[in-house]
């Protein structure tokens, strides 16, 4: 793989300019490494006759062995990568807890709620209950006291029968008297 160095600032180009004219002073005269405009882009591009698909290891040893500095750096990204993690696990136990503390708070809430309900609600049908009964015995009372009525009405007209029935044979007795006696006298003339 090739690697070509683009500087962004026109002055530290033209040093990068002049220290590829000169090969030998290349890393003795580097001034913009000091120099706070100067930035190093190093890309790296895949050869052209090289296929899309494969990878060559790199050239030299400096890529293949990771420097002390990037040592330190990777560590230092663990850490932090750890740190953060840490840190979103006790957010998350803290998130939580509160919605815990949320919800009881909530529960209570609703269960006092609930028991507001029940005896705004409750005493309106306790009341229409107890007029229900009282309505029900009311009429079940009167529903009695028709039934008592029709049983002593019935009870007159058994003995109206009775009163009936007994005129009936005592009227077919009196018939009775009256064809005999009818009988006899047409025999005396």
């Amino acid at each position: 793989m090739a690697a070509k160095e683009i500087c962004v600032n026109p002055k530290a180009r033209r040093q990068a300019a002049a220290s590829k004219d000169k090969p030998g002073e290349a890393s003795a005269n580097r001034k913009g490494v000091d120099d706070p405009d100067y930035e190093n882009i190093t890309l790296t591009f895949r050869n052209q006759d090289q296929p899309k698909g494969s990878y060559s290891p790199p050239k030299s040893k400096a890529w293949a062995k990771p420097s002390s500095d990037s040592a330190r750096a990777s560590h230092w990204l663990q850490t932090a990568v750890m740190s953060l993690y840490i840190l979103l696990a006790l957010f998350s136990i803290i998130l939580l807890v509160w919605v815990l503390v949320n919800n009881s708070k909530m529960s209570r809430e609703l269960l006092a709620l609930k028991g507001e309900l029940w005896n705004n609600v409750s005493i309106p049908v306790r009341e229409c209950q107890e007029k229900q009964k009282q309505d029900l015995n009311c009429i079940c009372q009167k529903i009695a006291n028709r039934l008592d009525t029709i049983k002593n009405e019935i009870e007159k007209l058994k003995m109206l029968s009775e009163g009936i029935n007994k005129n009936q044979s005592q009227l077919q007795e009196v018939l009775a008297m009256l064809k005999k006696m009818q009988n006899q006298q047409p025999k005396t003339e």
